[in-house]
């Protein structure tokens, strides 16, 4: 044994040796990317009001932060920061195909607005969740496999 107990363990496994301040940036560079994509598709013929349509947008995104993810864990990051770096482009793929209309915020009365936004959040941060979990898991592996070849 080589002394260590299974608090830092857990820590370490939680929070990893990368920090959240990559993971907060990536997150919100993967919203901005996320959610402006949809527009770049309504150029290319893409739009939201045609689901079917939307949908290999939203497919390569997620499979996109996934990779990203597992990229991230490999590099040092714990499960609690791959989690908030997949956060961010779920949110706004999300926002973009259940959510409410984009670039319109009702003046009027802001409960429905808000109303609207709490379902597809916390659709994402499910999905976040899952992905960074797993993304966790495949990273470390991939990682630790590697170290044992050297």
């Amino acid at each position: 044994m080589n002394g260590e107990t299974s608090s830092p363990r857990l820590a370490r496994i939680a929070i990893g040796e990368t920090g959240f301040e990559r993971a907060a940036v990536w997150s919100a560079v993967g919203f901005a990317c996320s959610y402006a994509a949809f527009d770049a598709a309504g150029l290319a013929g893409l739009s939201r009001a045609s689901p079917e349509l939307a949908a290999p947008v939203a497919g390569a995104l997620a499979v996109l932060t996934a990779i990203g993810v597992v990229a991230f864990a490999a590099t040092g990051a714990g499960v609690l920061p791959a989690i908030f770096l997949a956060y961010g482009p779920f949110a706004a793929i999300l926002l973009r195909t259940t959510g409410p209309e984009p670039y319109a915020i009702p003046f009027g009365d802001p409960v429905p607005f808000a109303v609207a936004l709490v379902e597809p959040l916390g659709v994402a941060l499910a999905g976040a969740a899952a992905v960074g979990l797993a993304g966790y898991a495949i990273g470390r592996a991939v990682s630790d496999r590697g170290a044992d070849d050297d």
